[in-house]
This record gives structure tokens, C-alpha cells and sequence, in this order.
């Protein structure tokens, strides 16, 4: 049996995800019962013709995060006797994909979820969503005139809307529209915290950040709202100090500095009833409950005590009535519920070769190489190593200056890499393995190629090194041997997956099964916040086919929603192309080649048939 923590499947999996008897990796969206085979699901996906590689969104886990955030907040609230409830909001950056905030708008209706946008698109796809009439609309980012008159607008509509001032000129646009249009607008601020966050985007927050009022701003901005007595229309104070915190300390500073801030500014303006906390809720992704980039070192449970108690007791020692709370958790409620799941298409293979027979004028670094081969032993294994190094140097030396052939240089780096792999199985005997472990383990890793695109599908992981969880998601009772790196379908070097989750750090290799040209699936967990949207065009391979499972009677998978990955046409026509006008440039290339007697009758027709087939079907590979 392989043991779930080769993997770490037990700390990032959040009981959401674990391996059954038969080896299979098992999804469990309520945290509950036996749950759901993703193999099983994967293998029925294949045979309705939904091809690798797909993204499956499992909304039983959306339900339950929202849950979860919510109990955790109402604990909180009952244990500290906060005067005041709680709503959270969700986002729309973190996957503005419809099927999603569809997802979280139902999974949370009951606690009134709401909506944060921070961009004119995004609030003209917020807007005609169904939410329930307590939900929020809150505003942020930066606002042109038309954005601020639409939000306002949006009132008229029932919505629960609050313009958050992020940039001082906001005011104005806002004063000048609500005039306009004869509405009484709802407004907050949003801090520019001194304090910084901590993790990988901890410059969100401070004095240097990109978004936010200073102090001096936001009592200029209340003043000008005296002067036209308006002051009643700030409702909200709001706060951001990064995504993906994750200290705990670091939240508590910022709480602190945030929390004094409202209580002054209720003072001024006793309208004042809103506290937005951001964003920042981090996602163990690695499963170490640490301190580095891809994890944290609290629960959503200890987040949310802290919040409650900070604001509650500042309000409580300044006398003045205690703010609903607002959140903006939306990495913490979505990353969980996406695997995106590859299928295995080839290998560079380092497993040992049988060696040919010694031919009669053998070159001698051949000779020298079967040698180190014959004579190897764990006591010599250290010496060899630095002897095949050094001889590694000497073919390519040799190679150049004409001494070697083609086929003895291809034959030597067989014979070498196959030494390489052999003197590492020693070094794992050896008391004190040697610090060439390291440079051994990069000369023998194992590349598996995957029908995927790490830019569209997990562009974190090239952009900002975000370690994700990945593993097999079938033959878990087998010994995975090899050890591998995951290369995409891209024509680009950074095409690459090299950091993967390990007991002691992240690995640079992940462990694999052999691989047979049987039907081998990966999969890259909590992919759920981000990275669709970020996803770029790289080779032009487009959008990924999207299934929303939910799991039915008899822990069987039941496929509620199909989204069609990007056809070849429809990528290129983002780049410009235009299908006619390809299919009028091809003909006149197939005109001039038959001119030319280069193509036939027959030939020029499977070429137009197979050119219009392929703008029709998938950008991936079809396996």
C-alpha cells in the first residue's frame, strides 16, 4: 500500500481529498462518507469523448468551505459576545468564471454572500446576478466616471451597493454622479495600512502600497463630505494587507492598526457601521502549517477569533457600538474545489540499459565506462561518481575535436546515465549520504510529459513559483519508483513543473509510476483560485474542457455542467486570424501547388479537410 503522506495528501487535502483501497485518489465533498473516485470519474469522462486535460469543480466543496467560513466566524461571535453578525463577500477576481460565482452565490445564500468587483467588467457581470436582497455590492478598484453611475445606479435595481474610495479623486466623481442621478450614495474608505502582510504578496499592504488612503486623505475626504453634508453617506472602512498570508502575527498588526483607525474615525462620523477586513485568509497548499509562501501557520478557526476580538474589544474600551464584520476570502473559498487532471503522453527514460557486446576497437572512454560499471560497489560508489563526471567532460571534448562518432557518443551518455542511476541506489545505502545527492538526483530525474499548459492552466507556478499539490491519481498501492519532473505541451523551457511538495521542503522531483502507454493520470489539486483567469495563450493552446461533478447516490458522479474547451479557431481568432480568410489563403496555396503538379486531386483535399477539422477540435493533443 503507498502511504498517503508520500504526497502530503493528509495535510493539504483538508479532508476533502484521500486514497482508497484500490488506489485511487478520492474526493469527499462535505468532508464526509466514503466519497467519490476521481479515477473512476477521470475514466468516464474519456469514454463521453471529454478529452485530457480537464478541469473538474467540484461545488459540494464550495458549499462547504462557505459553510465552514461562516461557523467559524458565528463561533467566534458567540464565544467573545460580539455585538454585532457577520457576511462575507466574494471577490469576482479570484475566478470570475460564471459557473463559480454561480457556485458560491448559491452555496452561500443563506448567510447573505455577497459580491466585491473591483473593475468596470466586473461589475457589469455582478450586477444582473441573482443574490439575496442583504447581500453587498462593494466597489473597489479604480473608478471612472460611467463605473461609479452604474454602481449607484445599481441601487435602484435593490442592490445593497458601497463605493469604496480608493484614490482621493473617487469622491468627486462620486459627488458630482450621485447629484446627477438624485441618489443618496453609500460609501467606504479604504485604508492605507503602515502595517505589511507577510508571504509573497506582503506588498499589497503598507505605507508604499499600490491601493488606499492615508489618514490625512480619508479625514480630507470626510471633510469635503461636511461641507456638503454628505457624512452620513460613509458606512465602511476597509483594509487589504495581501493575498495569501501567512502569519498569523502579521494579520494580528494589522488588525490592531485597522481596528484603532474605525474606532476614530466612528467618532468623526457615527454612520460608520462597516468593517471590511480583506482579503488574506491563506491556503495551506503544501500542508506544513508553516510560515512559507505556500502555507500558513493558523486555522480559519484562530482567524476568525482574532478579527472578532480585535474589533470587539476596540469598540468595546472606546464605547461606541460594535461594526457588522465583512470579509473577502475568496482564495480560502474556491482553491480547494478545481483539480485540473493531465494525461501522461511520453517519457525520457533514465532507467539502467542493458549493455551491447564489447565490439573489437572499442573506443576506450567506453571502455573506461564499462569498468566503473563492472567494478562498482557500495565503498567505491563516491569515487566513481566524480570519475564518470569527469568522463562525461571527455566525450563531449572528444566528440568535438572528431574523436568520437555520433553513435559512441549516443552509446557512452546511455552507458553513463544508466551509472548514474546505479551509483545513486548505492548513495541511499551509504550512513552519511554524500552532498552529490543533490547534483545526482537532477542527472537521473525522469521528464514526464503531460498534455497540458502550464501557462494557461497554472500560471502561478511559472510566475511566482506557487507550489501546488500534484500527484497520480491512480496505482497508490504500487511503488512509485521514479522520480520525475512534469513538462507541458509548450515550446518553452519554462514549460516546466520542478518544485513539488516534500516532507522536509519542496522536492525537485515528484514520484512516479513507470510508465507503460496505458492511460496515466496526474492531477494539480487546488487550482480553484486564480489561475483560470490568469491562464495566457502561450503555443496558442487555449482554455481547458470544465466539468462541475457532484456527487450523488452511492458515492457515484453525477456531471451537472460541461464547458467545451477552446477550439483552435476560437484561440486564433483571439490572435486576429480569421477562419475565412485562412480558408480563402489556403486554397490559393493549394491553387498554385497543383499549377505547379507539387499536390494532386486527392491530396489537395485531404489538406483542406484536415485544415478545417483541426480549427474545429481541440487545442490540446488528442491522445
Amino acid at each position: 500500500m503507498q502511504k498517503n503522506d508520500l504526497y502530503g495528501i493528509e495535510g493539504w487535502g483538508e479532508g476533502y481529498f484521500s486514497i482508497n483501497s484500490e488506489g485511487h485518489v478520492v474526493v469527499k465533498p462535505n468532508r464526509q462518507g466514503r466519497g467519490g473516485d476521481l479515477f473512476e470519474l477521470m475514466h468516464t469522462l474519456v469514454q463521453q469523448g471529454i478529452d485530457a486535460p480537464i478541469l473538474v469543480r467540484f461545488n459540494g466543496i464550495v458549499r462547504d468551505r462557505v459553510d465552514m467560513l461562516n461557523a467559524a466566524f458565528q463561533a467566534a461571535i458567540h464565544e467573545y459576545k460580539y455585538r454585532n453578525t457577520y457576511q462575507m463577500v466574494f471577490p469576482i477576481k479570484v475566478n470570475p468564471q460564471r459557473h463559480v460565482v454561480a457556485a458560491v452565490l448559491q452555496a452561500g445564500s443563506k448567510h447573505r454572500i455577497g459580491l466585491e468587483v473591483g473593475s468596470k467588467p466586473e461589475l457589469i457581470a455582478a450586477l444582473p446576478l441573482e443574490s439575496t436582497a442583504e447581500a453587498f455590492l462593494l466597489c473597489n478598484g479604480y473608478k471612472d466616471a460611467e463605473y461609479i453611475s452604474l454602481a449607484l445606479m445599481s441601487t435602484k435595481l435593490g442592490r445593497r451597493t458601497l463605493i469604496i474610495i480608493e484614490q482621493a479623486y473617487e469622491l468627486n466623481l462620486v459627488l458630482e454622479a450621485a447629484e446627477k442621478f438624485g441618489i443618496e450614495a453609500q460609501i467606504g474608505f479604504r485604508m492605507k495600512l503602515s502595517s505589511t502582510g507577510s508571504g509573497r504578496w506582503k506588498s499589497s499592504g503598507g505605507a508604499h502600497s499600490k491601493f488606499g488612503l492615508l489618514s490625512h486623505e480619508i479625514i480630507s475626504c470626510i471633510e469635503i463630505l461636511k461641507a456638503k453634508n454628505k457624512a452620513h453617506w460613509v458606512k465602511l472602512l476597509h483594509f487589504h494587507i495581501g493575498s495569501q498570508i501567512t502569519t498569523i502575527e502579521s494579520i494580528k498588526k494589522a488588525l490592531k492598526e485597522a481596528s484603532r483607525m474605525y474606532t476614530e474615525l466612528a467618532a468623526i462620523v457615527p454612520s460608520l457601521c462597516f468593517f471590511d477586513v480583506g482579503g488574506g485568509l491563506a491556503v495551506d497548499y503544501d500542508g506544513s502549517k508553516s510560515i512559507s509562501d505556500s502555507s500558513m501557520n493558523y486555522t480559519v478557526e484562530e482567524y476568525a477569533r482574532d478579527v472578532v476580538s480585535a474589533i470587539g474589544d476596540a469598540c468595546l474600551e472606546a464605547g461606541i457600538q460594535d461594526p457588522l464584520i465583512i470579509t473577502e476570502s475568496g482564495r480560502a473559498m474556491v482553491s480547494h474545489h478545481s483539480v485540473l487532471l493531465m494525461e501522461v503522453i511520453d517519457v525520457t527514460s533514465s532507467t539502467p540499459v542493458k549493455h551491447a557486446e564489447q565490439l573489437s576497437g572499442e573506443h576506450k572512454i567506453i571502455e573506461n565506462i564499462r569498468d566503473l560499471d563492472a567494478n562498482l560497489s557500495i565503498q567505491n560508489c563516491r569515487e566513481v561518481f566524480h570519475d564518470i563526471m569527469d568522463i562525461k567532460e571527455q566525450i563531449l571534448e572528444e566528440f568535438i575535436h572528431g574523436k568520437l562518432t555520433i553513435r559512441e557518443r549516443a552509446y557512452a551518455e546511455k552507458m553513463s546515465q544508466s551509472l548514474f542511476v546505479k551509483i545513486r541506489s548505492f548513495y541511499q545505502q551509504l550512513p552519511t549520504i554524500p552532498n552529490e545527492i543533490s547534483a545526482l538526483d537532477k542527472i537521473v530525474l525522469e521528464t514526464y510529459f503531460c498534455n497540458f499548459s502550464v501557462f494557461q492552466s497554472v500560471p502561478d507556478s511559472w510566475a511566482v513559483d506557487q507550489l501546488f499539490p500534484i500527484m497520480p491519481i491512480q496505482k497508490l498501492n504500487e511503488e512509485s519508483s521514479h522520480r520525475a519532473v512534469l513538462a507541458d505541451l509548450t515550446c518553452d523551457s519554462d514549460g516546466v513543473i520542478d518544485a513539488f511538495i516534500g516532507k522536509q521542503g519542496p522536492d525537485s522531483f515528484i514520484h512516479l509510476h513507470e510508465y507503460t502507454g496505458e492511460p496515466y493520470y496526474v492531477g494539480i489539486f487546488l487550482v480553484g483560485a486564480y489561475q483560470e483567469i490568469l491562464g495566457g495563450l502561450h503555443n496558442l493552446f487555449g482554455d481547458t474542457n470544465v466539468v462541475h461533478a457532484e456527487l450523488g447516490t452511492n458515492d457515484k458522479w453525477e456531471l451537472s455542467h460541461l464547458v467545451e474547451g477552446d477550439t483552435v479557431e476560437e484561440v486564433l481568432h483571439y490572435a486576429q486570424y480569421n477562419k475565412e480568410q485562412m480558408m480563402s489563403q489556403l486554397q490559393e496555396l493549394i491553387e498554385q501547388a497543383l499549377k505547379n503538379k507539387r499536390i494532386s486531386l486527392t491530396e489537395s483535399s485531404q489538406v483542406k479537410k484536415i485544415f478545417k477539422q483541426s480549427l474545429e477540435n481541440y487545442t490540446y493533443l488528442v491522445v
